[in-house]
């Protein structure tokens, strides 16, 4: 069986057809459906945050919400007017509307007091800034335990990414969480594998982060949420980037441990 693609061609002294119209409409739609039809809600990419002032910037990015996609292609800027409270970055869908020529989505974004997320609202990171203070984000981290400081800095453990079947941790969380393990001489192999995929995956399942924490803890019982995965992946880190635990050679080698 043939099967066969076509892409519209815009050429000078070419007829503008409407068929090379639908083309280019349906073509983005179509192509994130197929991509990430089978991920939960959340980030797919961008929407990073940083801060500059009382002015909080947040970048493209894009959101899976149901079975619709939403792309905001342009820098939103915020302005920050409740120093001394911790608050949180909110991305609320507001609605959809439609006329003759266009569908619209219509999404909110907002800093607001810490409150858990309600249907359509996806946090995008939150802190608590002091007056006077620099916001420390991405750029400022020193390592996997610097992302929960309490004050000037982005928490960006709440933020859901969307993931096969669920949402799951920021990939630079989790960048952050390799980068320190694949260096330490107290990871086992378990913890290098994990870490290498870190390092080089573009998303890890949430379903994958609770095998390894499992196995790692010997437990039976599964983390919930974001917050409950990273304070599992906290433990391991202290144990095994600053803490006491030693890595124990598979069964079979003799000598030392060579890490490259």
């Amino acid at each position: 069986m043939e099967i066969k693609q076509f892409y519209p061609l815009f050429e000078e002294g070419r007829i503008l057809k409407k068929d090379a119209l639908d083309m280019i409409r349906d073509y983005a739609p179509d192509f994130f459906s197929l991509l990430f039809r089978d991920y939960g809600d959340g980030v797919v990419a961008g929407f990073q945050i940083s801060g500059q002032g009382r002015e909080i910037r947040v970048s493209p990015g894009i959101l899976k919400s149901g079975s619709s996609f939403f792309c905001m292609r342009e820098e939103a800027r915020l302005e920050y007017t409740m120093q001394g409270r911790m608050v949180q970055i909110m991305l609320r869908k507001l609605g959809d509307s439609a006329t003759a020529d266009f569908q619209t989505q219509c999404y909110g974004l907002s800093l607001e007091p810490v409150r858990v997320p309600g249907a359509g609202e996806y946090e995008l990171g939150r802190f608590l800034l002091e007056q006077g203070a620099r916001l420390r984000t991405y750029e400022d981290y020193k390592d996997f335990n610097d992302l929960m400081t309490g004050f000037n800095t982005l928490n960006p453990v709440y933020i859901r990414f969307a993931c096969e079947n669920d949402s799951t941790l920021s990939p630079f969380i989790l960048r952050l969480y390799g980068k320190g393990v694949l260096h330490s001489a107290k990871a086992e192999p378990l913890d290098l594998s994990f870490a290498a995929l870190c390092l080089n995956s573009p998303i890890i399942s949430s379903e994958l982060i609770c095998n390894y924490i499992a196995a790692r803890e010997h437990s039976e019982g599964s983390p919930q949420g974001n917050l409950q995965m990273y304070q599992c992946l906290a433990r391991l880190y202290t144990r095994l980037v600053s803490g006491g635990e030693v890595r124990r050679r598979p069964r079979g080698m003799i000598g030392k441990t060579i890490i490259d």
